[in-house]
């Protein structure tokens, strides 16, 4: 869960970014979306819709997102995803 807060910034308010919370466990991430516990390390978990209406005068888009900590992506939702017709994931390595 992406927690805002509210800040005075000369004479008017703006929501900010505050902390990221897992949905599932509510342990908090260090980094915003990058829930590693180190500086040098990225690890970022992405469970989200968006739709998306685009005409010649304008458009509108809205995005429905589950914010999930690493651990909880492999322990709960991947679990889940494949006891459900046998579904694999795609798996991309880099190296650099």
């Amino acid at each position: 869960m992406k927690h805002m807060k509210t800040v005075l910034i000369l004479e008017h308010t703006e929501e900010v970014f505050d902390k990221l919370t897992c949905d599932v466990c509510g342990a908090e991430s260090k980094w915003d979306e990058n829930w590693a516990s180190k500086e040098h390390e990225k690890s970022i978990t992405t469970l989200q819709l968006e739709e998306e209406e685009s005409f010649p005068h304008g458009g509108q888009s809205t995005q429905i997102q589950y914010h999930i900590c690493p651990s909880c992506f492999k322990t709960h939702l991947a679990k889940w995803m494949e006891s459900h017709r046998d579904s694999k994931p795609t798996i991309t390595n880099s190296v650099w």
